[in-house]
């Protein structure tokens, strides 16, 4: 059954062709009516949630370029299903949200605005995995807990992260022999003992920031895998090779990636996360799978369709769209 489809991205991420488009093709290609619509316009006019959008066309779906968003303050409301695949500028992102909420009661989504909300960020990771497959971790804006945390055993190092950050920015290893250990866990916390020194308490106010940290997993560096889950399939993915000079696995920074294989036992794992994840509202993510171990879940448009493309050759995007509509057909959220 063909559906009308809202996907949502800010309308300068449509510039070049790249992992946003992926998707709203492959729904074109499988005969949905698919309009782009410019995140960043979302308004409420006389109680109706509005944005810019347009619909796509064949030559979009052939591989040209988006379409400029032609129709101004046009309903978001009169759709299917809503798919969001890039948030907003962090400025403006708390009321995008509510925004989104909003528009969420109204059609259904994909990820729900609430799972996108809450879920999408490195504090509520274990709401999503279970804890037995979770590194030790600690969420804490506390400099000087985490600095006794990680002197605490010579033996053991951190990641230490920013909470909703990604593409590997400001993440960090830190153990008690480095000597930057110090000023790493400042910096991921705030820096407010500077700040405060600089400017004063009672200028600058509250400047404590939290950091999320992980046990560093002595297997990640040959067993790390970026798993895309479609419902509850694990649909594509890759193999994630880090740089030799580098903690980090993100393509963005130079990681090598290869096709994806997973182990019976990772399979079967995946389709359970997977089922676990729908009954929160989320129907589309990617994970980052060391397997016992999920290191990050990813939930708007995960770049894993894109470079197991790359890697292998195949086009798994039908099948991934695919996917998320009959789960969502069978979770009664599309009829």
């Amino acid at each position: 059954m063909p559906y009308k489809i809202l996907i949502l991205v800010p309308e300068a991420s449509t510039a070049e062709l790249n992992n946003h488009s992926i998707i709203p093709s492959a729904l074109h290609r499988e005969g949905h009516e698919v309009h782009v619509g410019d995140i960043d316009t979302l308004n409420v006019h006389r109680s109706v949630v509005v944005c810019d959008r347009v619909r796509l066309t064949e030559e979009f779906a052939a591989g040209g370029d988006f379409p400029r968003m032609r129709e101004t303050y046009a309903s978001a409301e009169e759709f299917d299903l809503v798919w969001v695949l890039a948030g907003t500028h962090p400025e403006a992102e708390d009321d995008s949200f509510r925004l989104l909420w909003l528009l969420n009661q109204r059609v259904p989504f994909v990820n729900d605005a609430t799972a996108l909300f809450y879920l999408n960020s490195k504090i509520n990771l274990g709401a999503v995995v279970p804890a037995e497959n979770l590194p030790v971790s600690y969420v804490s804006n506390d400099f000087d807990f985490l600095t006794d945390l990680v002197e605490s055993d010579a033996d053991r190092s951190w990641v230490v992260k920013p909470t909703s950050e990604g593409c590997g920015a400001d993440v960090y290893v830190v153990n008690r022999r480095d000597r930057n250990r110090s000023a790493l866990l400042s910096s991921a916390t705030g820096n407010a003992a500077s700040r405060n020194g600089r400017y004063g308490r009672d200028i600058i106010g509250m400047a404590k920031r939290h950091a999320a940290v992980q046990e560093y997993i002595p297997n990640v560096r040959e067993n790390e895998k970026r798993v895309i889950i479609a419902g509850d399939r694990p649909v594509a993915g890759f193999n994630r090779h880090h740089p030799e000079d580098d903690h980090r696995s993100n393509a963005t920074l130079g990681a090598r990636f290869s096709p994806l294989q997973l182990t019976d036992e990772e399979n079967a794992f995946v389709r359970r996360l997977g089922k676990r994840m729908m009954d929160l509202g989320i129907f589309y993510s990617g994970i980052d799978l060391a397997f016992p171990y999920v290191i990050e879940v990813n939930m708007v448009n995960p770049g894993g369709l894109s470079y197991h493309r790359r890697a292998t050759g195949e086009d798994r995007s039908s099948e991934a769209v695919g996917l998320v509509l009959d789960a969502l057909r069978t979770a009664g959220k599309l009829s």
